[in-house]
């Protein structure tokens, strides 16, 4: 008789050799491709709240100007909004979704990147990657964004590059 092995690890219906067996199993069920739209497009509307706000502020400055024009204090309003918006979704995209698996569009629609094979949040790093080839992905084809519509794992192009899978918690 074998003894008890706490360790043996379940059922993985995602295995590499594509067949039933033992392994790893990701917690939760994968994301369905409109759930991820929305929380990209709830990622995408966070940056913009500085842009609106360094706008607004940025044409009231240049109000009184004669010339019509912006005035230089109007200008330097707007391009701080614009450095701010980009640190704000560089911190949302890839150092928080980096340490928590979960950027803010992802938190509030209840969705998760994990790594394929270890079910644990990918990192910082792997994070960037992953988002630096979605933009070049997405900018070179846009199947990319549609690829989790027929994919098995329901992943995009980034995904793979990475071997992550996004999870609904």
């Amino acid at each position: 008789m074998q003894p008890n092995n706490p360790t043996q690890q379940g059922y993985a219906p995602y295995s590499p050799s594509g067949g039933f067996g033992y392994g790893y199993a990701p917690p939760g069920q994968l994301a369905s491709w409109p759930i991820r739209v929305g929380a990209s497009l709830l990622d995408s509307v966070l940056p913009m709240v500085p842009i609106g706000v360094g706008l607004i502020a940025g044409v009231a400055l240049s109000s009184g100007t004669t010339s019509g024009g912006r005035s230089s204090a109007g200008g330097a309003v707007i391009g701080l909004s614009y450095l701010l918006a980009v640190l704000i979704a560089f911190w949302n995209r890839v150092i928080k979704q980096g340490r928590t698996g979960q950027s803010f569009g992802k938190k509030v629609t209840g969705l998760k990147i994990v790594s394929e094979s270890t079910g644990e949040t990918i990192g910082i790093g792997r994070t960037f990657g992953r988002e630096f080839c979605s933009i070049l992905f997405s900018y070179l084809c846009f199947l990319n964004a549609l690829w989790p519509l027929w994919d098995q794992k329901q992943q995009t192009w980034h995904d793979k590059v990475v071997s992550d899978l996004v999870i609904k918690l």
